[in-house]
């Protein structure tokens, strides 16, 4: 049983073995917060505009492309993206109570369906117009339309992709993902005046990778603060509205399959196997979300219950941050620059699109969707 606990933490890797790397990663994100910290006194006003998780992922990307890294590091960054940052997410959970995910989660249904019909139809669109090939494409389009690198990864096999098509499609994501992590938290604010129902909505719709997402809606939270009438932040409700987005996984990787498999290329094999698309960190932030509500209903705002559920708080956030750092030192920007300009252009115009829908979308409708 232990040994399946330990598997289940670590995978195939040892713990001698991700030690490095995460040594790094906790050094960089010490690093940040300290940048953070020193230069909010230094800049005027109440806002900072380098916050804590900003900063881990610009040092992460610094760091990452400027020094040429150890293989030792390898293992303890991989494991922070992918560990470290679902842990995180889960623990998250305990910032909301089940009533307010489940509220969340239902006004977001309609607006995550309808954005990712549009990300869909007009990448494949776009495919077409630029002459890629249907596998990258669709790739693209699962990438974009749901949750980034994971969706690529399990749409990969169904419709049979090379190597060398799931890395470009990654790439493509990953490099429009992180722009707009960098950037919709100020654009959010700044240009598009967004309150903090429809930026937590905009950001959770609009951008591709669930860590980006998390990384941005933690970005938006430090940056302005901002809460809902009902005591909800930008992040409880962009990273709600990201993980009912993941559940979707379910049903249009297989679509994509079809509608691959309905065409003259080759192969492509709808298999549907809902263990291999379902993310199971979304049901842990939801379990988190029934201790909170168990707690509050048992404890209500007694001094040591409060201490607990800050404190969980508070270690998700430290534990997004580090992933972000992880995610900046696993980007290599060189390899991004070979893509080639087609996929660039398809996932440009796509992410763009995808954005615009968003925000059309969360305009019309947020403004009636009070938490």
């Amino acid at each position: 049983m232990a040994s399946k606990v330990v598997n289940g933490i670590f995978g195939n890797e040892k713990l001698k073995d991700i030690i490095p790397g995460l040594f790094l990663a906790v050094v960089l994100t010490l690093a940040a917060y300290l940048i953070s910290n020193v230069s909010g006194m230094f800049i005027p006003g109440d806002i900072n505009p380098f916050s804590p998780t900003f900063c881990a992922m610009l040092l992460g990307l610094l760091v990452g492309n400027i020094i040429t890294l150890d293989k030792r590091f390898s293992a303890g960054i991989k494991f922070g993206l992918k560990k470290i940052l679902r842990l995180g997410i889960v623990l998250m959970g305990i910032r909301l109570s089940i009533l307010s995910v489940l509220k969340i989660g239902t006004a977001a249904v309609v607006l995550v369906l309808a954005c990712i019909v549009s990300a869909l139809i007009i990448t494949i669109f776009l495919t077409k117009k630029a002459n890629i090939s249907k596998r990258l494409g669709i790739l693209i389009a699962a990438g974009t339309s749901i949750c980034g690198v994971s969706a690529i990864a399990a749409t990969s096999p169904v419709i049979d992709a090379d190597e060398e098509e799931t890395s470009y499609a990654i790439g493509t994501i990953t490099v429009f993902g992180l722009l707009a992590t960098l950037i919709y938290p100020y654009l959010t604010e700044l240009v598009l005046g967004l309150d903090v129902v429809q930026a937590g909505f905009f950001i959770g719709t609009s951008i591709h990778d669930t860590s980006q997402v998390t990384g941005a809606a933690l970005m938006y939270d430090q940056l302005w603060a901002h809460m809902s009438p009902g005591g909800l932040s930008g992040a409880d409700i962009a990273i709600t509205t990201k993980l009912v987005r993941n559940t979707f996984m379910i049903a249009v990787i297989p679509m994509l399959g079809y509608i691959f498999s309905s065409g003259k290329e080759k192969g492509g094999k709808a298999r549907l196997s809902i263990t291999s698309y379902v993310p199971f960190f979304v049901f842990g932030y939801v379990l988190f979300g029934v201790l909170r509500t168990i707690g509050d209903f048992a404890f209500g705002d007694e001094s040591l219950w409060v201490n607990i559920w800050n404190t969980i708080k508070d270690t998700a956030t430290y534990l997004i941050t580090a992933a972000m750092v992880c995610v900046g030192l696993n980007t290599n920007v060189k390899k991004l620059t070979k893509l080639g300009y087609k996929p660039l252009v398809v996932g440009l115009i796509s992410a763009v699109s995808v954005g615009l829908v968003s925000f059309l979308i969360v305009v019309l409708f947020g403004s009636y969707i009070r938490f």
